[in-house]
């Protein structure tokens, strides 16, 4: 088990809104917790702006200021949250800072359904952390893989965690638990708490895919599916914050769509839709966190069938992309 303190000092890195959303769920009420948000990522400024301070629990501060070496320098933290485990300003603050110093108890967050991957990465014995398609640097390499030897070696020690909403395979529970590592889970207890419904859509809402701006299904594929729900009546569109602005504007131009740019994370906007609603997704982790929050709301989540993958992805993640049917871990 992790070390626990009467009061622990933490803090948490987030390069995403899930990621800031998961901090606050990991978040102790005995825990001081300064939340370091990296503004300048895709994303991150408007939902900053759009977020109300006055949601924040009381010993919870934020600064707009990525992950720094000299922030963990001056002041010795008793828990690390990561939320992007595979950020190359994270590998640096942490290979500097902790060099030939006692790391401390480090918790990953969820980071959209990447997560699995870096929870596979730091279940092997060895590799650096990296995302799927990525290509480092060798100097980059080195510090990727010299952070994941040091996240390994908490876990016998159980002083790494991963604190999740998403679900967990039997086997990936089994062998992340086999390192010392622990898992724990939450289902947005604190998001419910947050007055952020917001007005519901008048027709149907989509969340939105980046797995075309990823590059890793066909656009055409997409619009195609698109056309297939407007088929059925106009749509509202929640666009995901990876979406380019060329496609949203070509999207903006068909008159059965209504796109709904939304600083806040879904999660937080469609927290309170009415029962027997019914969002149409993409595999996606909002899909799983809206179907955690309102449980009387359908997902309509559509497979995506394998003409329309690029062959930019590997296997396991188009594996993990449509397996929406695994049964949550609730035994942690």
């Amino acid at each position: 088990m992790m070390a626990k303190k009467t009061q622990l000092t933490s803090i948490a890195f987030v390069e995403s809104p899930l990621q800031f959303l998961s901090a606050l769920e990991a978040h102790e009420p005995a825990e001081d917790l300064l939340i370091r948000a990296r503004a300048n990522a895709k994303g991150m400024t408007s939902f900053l702006d759009a977020f109300d301070s006055a949601w924040l629990p009381k010993n919870i501060s934020l600064e707009r200021v990525g992950a720094k070496p000299g922030v963990l320098r001056k002041q010795n933290f008793d828990r690390i949250y990561i939320g992007d485990a595979c950020s190359g300003q994270v590998h640096k603050a942490l290979a500097l800072a902790y060099l030939e110093r006692r790391m401390p108890d480090v918790v990953i967050l969820d980071d959209g359904l990447a997560t699995y991957s870096t929870i596979e990465i730091l279940t092997a014995k060895r590799g650096p952390l990296v995302r799927p398609r990525q290509k480092l640097k060798a100097s980059r390499a080195v510090m990727s893989a010299h952070v994941a030897d040091r996240l390994r070696g908490l876990a016998p020690a159980g002083r790494l965690r991963w604190h999740t909403a998403l679900p967990v395979s039997k086997t990936m529970r089994k062998a992340f638990l086999k390192t010392g590592a622990e898992i724990t889970r939450h289902k947005f207890e604190h998001l419910q708490t947050l007055p952020t419904g917001g007005s519901h859509p008048r027709d149907n809402p989509v969340i939105g895919s980046a797995l075309v701006a990823d590059g890793l299904i066909h656009a055409d594929s997409y619009r195609t599916w698109l056309e297939e729900l407007m088929a059925d009546g106009p749509i509202t569109y929640y666009p995901h914050r990876r979406e380019t602005d060329e496609f949203l504007a070509e999207l903006s131009r068909d008159e059965r769509v209504r796109i709904k740019h939304v600083g806040l994370p879904i999660e937080l906007r469609l927290v309170n839709l009415p029962p027997n609603s019914t969002i149409r997704s993409l595999p996606s982790t909002a899909a799983i966190s809206l179907a955690t929050l309102n449980p009387d709301v359908t997902i309509a989540v559509t497979k995506i069938p394998a003409e329309w993958w690029t062959g930019a992805s590997a296997d396991s993640l188009r594996k993990s992309l449509n397996t929406q049917s695994v049964k949550a871990d609730v035994d942690t």
